[in-house]
C-alpha cells in the first residue's frame, strides 16, 4: 500500500488513511468524479473529485516522471508497481496497425492492492496436494476477476516450497512465472512477497517463453503462473506435463461453460491437462465453490 499511497495526491492520502488500509482491494479514480474504495464488497465513496490535471500527476508519479519509458506497459492496460500492486489504466484507445500503440487522454486509474495473506490456501490446498507423490496435481483455478486468484496461487507457491510439517508434505522446488510481476513482486532481485524457501522467479516475461526456460534450467517439480488463455498456451503446457513438471495456473471465469467459451482453454480441457479444475466463490474470497475432477 505505501508504493500506491505515494503516487497520491497529500489530501487524498489523508482520506485514504481514514480507512482501514489494510482491507483496501482498489482504489477507483476517474476524471471529474469522486474517489472509490472498495473493500470486498463494501465501497466507500469519498468526498474528493479528482480533476485531469491531478490523474496526469498521478500517472508522472507512478511512471517515476518517465511515462515513455512505461510505455509498452501502458499499451498494455496497466503497470505495476513495487509491491506487485497493479494499475489498470483506462481512456482514448490509439490504434495503430492493429496495436494499441498509445493511451491518450487519461481517463480512469484502478489501483489493485496486492495482499500477501498466511493461509489463504488453506481450503484449496486440500484439493490440489497429491500427497502420495509429495506433489500437487496438474490444476486450474478459476474465478472472476478480483476473487483472490492470485494472493492464492502465491500462497500456494509458499506453502509447497517451504514444506507442510503437518502433512509430512517435505518442501519442493517451484518456478513462478511472473509475467505481470504481480505474484512475487521481484524488485532489483529480491522478492517483495514470500514466496517460499525453494521458489525461484522468472519476472516480466511471457508465459509462453518463461516456462520453457524454467523447465530447461531450473527443473522445477511444480511450476505456477497466472491467468492462461491464449494461442500459446495449450503448446507450452503440453511442453511442461510432458517435461515431468506439475503445473498450477489461473484462468477467469464463473462455471464451465465460461471457460468453454475460450477456445485455447476448451482445448485444454479436452486434452485433459489438468487434473482438478477449481472454481472459487466470488463472494467470498478463498472459499471453493465448485471442484471438478478430470479423469484421464
Amino acid at each position: 500500500m505505501e508504493f500506491i499511497l505515494k503516487c497520491l495526491p497529500p489530501q487524498l492520502v489523508k482520506l485514504i488513511l481514514e480507512h482501514n488500509s489494510k482491507k483496501i482491494e482498489e482504489i477507483r479514480i476517474r476524471a471529474g468524479r469522486p474517489v472509490i474504495l472498495k473493500l470486498g464488497l463494501v465501497e466507500i465513496i469519498l468526498k474528493y473529485v479528482v480533476s485531469n490535471t491531478e490523474i496526469i500527476g498521478i500517472l508522472q508519479n507512478i511512471c517515476n516522471n518517465s511515462i515513455y519509458s512505461y510505455q509498452n506497459q501502458i499499451c498494455n492496460g496497466f503497470i505495476t508497481l513495487p509491491g506487485g500492486n497493479r494499475v489498470g489504466i483506462s481512456g482514448n484507445i490509439v490504434i495503430k496497425d492493429g496495436q494499441v500503440s498509445n493511451i491518450s487522454y487519461i481517463y480512469s486509474l484502478n489501483f489493485r492492492v496486492s495482499h500477501q495473506i498466511d493461509g489463504a490456501c488453506n481450503e484449496i490446498l486440500r484439493f490440489i496436494l497429491d500427497t502420495q507423490n509429495n506433489t500437487v496435481y496438474n490444476t486450474l483455478i478459476v474465478s472472476p476477476p478480483g476473487a483472490g486468484k492470485t494472493t492464492i496461487i502465491r500462497d500456494i507457491a509458499k506453502k509447497i516450497s517451504n514444506g507442510i510439517n503437518e502433512i509430512n508434505f517435505k518442501g519442493i522446488d517451484v518456478s513462478i512465472i511472473d509475467e505481470r510481476g504481480e505474484i512475487a513482486a521481484l524488485n532489483k532481485g529480491v522478492a517483495y512477497n514470500d514466496v517460499g524457501i525453494r521458489t525461484d522467479i522468472l519476472d516480466n516475461i511471457p508465459k509462453s517463453i518463461g516456462i520453457r526456460m524454467a523447465v530447461r534450467s531450473m527443473a522445477p517439480k511444480v511450476i505456477i503462473a497466472d491467468e492462461i488463455g491464449n494461442k500459446d498456451d495449450v503448446e507450452i503446457i503440453n511442453y511442461a506435463i510432458c517435461s515431468g513438471v506439475n503445473c498450477i495456473f489461473t484462468a477467469h471465469g464463473s462455471q464451465m461453460e465460461d471457460l468453454l467459451k475460450n477456445q485455447e482453454i476448451k482445448r485444454i480441457i479436452g486434452l485433459k491437462m489438468f487434473k482438478k479444475i477449481i472454481f472459487l466463490d466470488e463472494k467470498e474470497k478463498g472459499k471453493v465453490k465448485n471442484v471438478v475432477n478430470i479423469e484421464n
